[in-house]
């Protein structure tokens, strides 16, 4: 890991000073997650991951066991059915669409979920926890009714219609009967294009390969075989290793990420609000978890416990604008970690964390999710 955690600055008293504290963590903590989700999540895609704190994870040496793909891939291009109308908005506990079908190789799965668009990422299997820069990776990117796809790599993409512009899109097939381009602006490393069209009526998609294999054939034919098979409206509930007794502090999902990779490896973001960010950019409350049996701190990332809560070794930390973090070690083989980023959200809560942390049940088996 080659950024280091901001957070030991939260837990020092410190005299007024023209540095925002609470940013400088806050954006330290996010530098730390674009490592992590950039060597695991998205596998080489040039995806800017702008997240809160996590861990590092490493990887086994030994050849990964593959994630069994959510859907067979099919043998040819087939014409998915194409929907009549987009969603005004996104259920960000749903998973609206799914790849149909990628090339074999690309068994890690992230998916990533808000009100306005979703992204889905494809890639080979991580064997170190720095990104192989020139693995396979897909992303698939859906805007709801009304809004554009940014023409560059950005992690938020959806753009109000008419503000993404045109320079660096140029025609292409249609897709299954809808306008389509290619979009040089984001096919910018090797073997690698870019896809978009117009899945329903004023919303659009984006496929987007990187790395493609010689053998799979030209990155072009790869994204549009791709783009052919996308399956909409699968409208599926998104499973979680975590349920709560009552929704947080009365917030709804406003963004998940959950990631599932080889060797049993994954890790869930779980964001809740009311509509609204924080001055600073973030969900009011965002709940994290991993599989990570180690109940001390990893000397980079995650600091060493100072407290505990209902036996497990914890640490907690608050901020300069009134919120705070509750981070749990060695509940049931994962790290657990609740920060509630504002004064407000932190009131709901009862004034800390333990009683949302008391609430949950957690399911460390992928296969109980639920």
């Amino acid at each position: 890991m080659e950024e280091k955690l901001l957070a030991p600055l939260r837990d020092v008293t410190l005299p007024p000073s023209a540095v925002d504290l609470h940013r400088a963590v806050r954006d330290g903590r996010r530098q730390v997650r674009r490592r992590r989700i950039a060597a695991t999540a998205t596998a080489g895609l040039a995806v800017v991951a702008v997240l809160a704190a996590a861990p590092a994870l490493v990887g086994r040496a030994d050849r990964p066991t593959p994630v069994t793909p959510a859907i067979t891939p099919s043998p040819t291009a087939t014409a998915a059915p194409m929907p009549a109308t987009a969603p005004a908005a996104f259920d960000p506990a749903r998973q609206y669409a799914e790849f149909g079908w990628v090339l074999p190789v690309m068994t890690d799965r992230t998916v990533r979920t808000g009100t306005d668009q979703l992204a889905l990422t494809a890639s080979a299997p991580q064997t170190s926890p720095r990104p192989v820069k020139d693995a396979p990776a897909v992303e698939l990117r859906i805007v709801a009714a009304g809004r554009d796809i940014a023409l560059g790599i950005d992690r938020y993409f959806a753009v109000a219609a008419g503000r993404a512009g045109s320079a660096g899109l140029e025609p292409a097939e249609q897709v299954n009967g809808r306008t389509a381009r290619w979009n040089a602006n984001a096919a910018v490393e090797p073997r690698s294009a870019a896809l978009r069209w117009e899945y329903a009526p004023g919303a659009w998609a984006e496929v987007i390969v990187r790395h493609t294999p010689e053998s799979a054939g030209a990155p072009r034919a790869v994204a549009r075989r791709i783009a052919l098979d996308v399956r909409y409206a699968v409208d599926r509930p998104i499973r979680l290793p975590v349920r709560f007794d009552a929704p947080p502090a009365g917030l709804k999902p406003m963004a998940y990420l959950v990631s599932r990779r080889a060797n049993d490896r994954w890790d869930v973001e779980l964001s809740y609000g009311a509509g609204k960010r924080t001055k600073y950019g973030d969900w009011p409350l965002v709940v994290l978890m991993l599989p990570r049996k180690s109940v001390t701190g990893d000397g980079a990332v995650i600091g060493d416990p100072t407290a505990r809560i209902d036996g497990h070794p914890a640490r907690r930390t608050s901020s300069l604008d009134g919120g705070a973090s509750l981070q749990v070690y060695g509940v049931q083989g994962l790290y657990v970690e609740m920060t509630a980023h504002d004064k407000a959200t932190l009131r709901k809560l009862g004034g800390n964390l333990d009683g949302l942390f008391r609430s949950a049940t957690f399911h460390p088996k992928v296969d109980d999710w639920r």
